[in-house]
């Protein structure tokens, strides 16, 4: 009879263990390169943020016209839609993942160099004090 409860005890941690780890890869700061699939390559750079008072982190980058690119973001927080948007940098919208089911990366090329801002955010009242990361990805010719 121990010897069975010792089993059932065993099974039961290890099912739970599998699915903490299978949930925190969703999108994980830890994980977050295992996004860099389908022939992209990380730009050499983990762009890691603070949240501010309103939980958004912004970064500033340059996108060059004819390159393949893949944005990723990243982070710990669970429950909490992260909020990926990217803007130009008069502040026109050119993409947010509310519109693609809260997706945590996308895909695009531009057809001449663009300078941007990329958002990260949760729309949560209370400050998150947490960091988000951006991986930037391109895909080699």
């Amino acid at each position: 009879m121990k010897l069975i409860s010792l089993k059932f005890i065993f099974f039961f941690i290890l099912i739970v263990s599998l699915n903490k780890n299978v949930a925190a890869q969703n999108n994980s700061l830890v994980n977050c390169a295992s996004f860099l699939t389908s022939g992209f390559v990380s730009d050499g750079q983990e762009y890691l943020a603070n949240l501010d008072e309103n939980n958004i982190a912004k970064f500033y980058t340059t996108f060059y016209g004819g390159s393949k690119y893949r944005i990723i973001a990243c982070t710990d927080i669970n429950n909490i839609p992260l909020i990926l948007t990217v803007y130009d940098t008069e502040k026109n919208l050119l993409f947010c993942n509310k519109d693609h089911n809260f997706i945590n990366y996308w895909n695009f090329t531009f057809t001449s160099t663009v300078d941007c801002i990329i958002e990260i955010e949760f729309d949560v009242e209370d400050h998150i004090k947490d960091e988000v990361m951006l991986l930037i990805g391109f895909k080699e010719k």
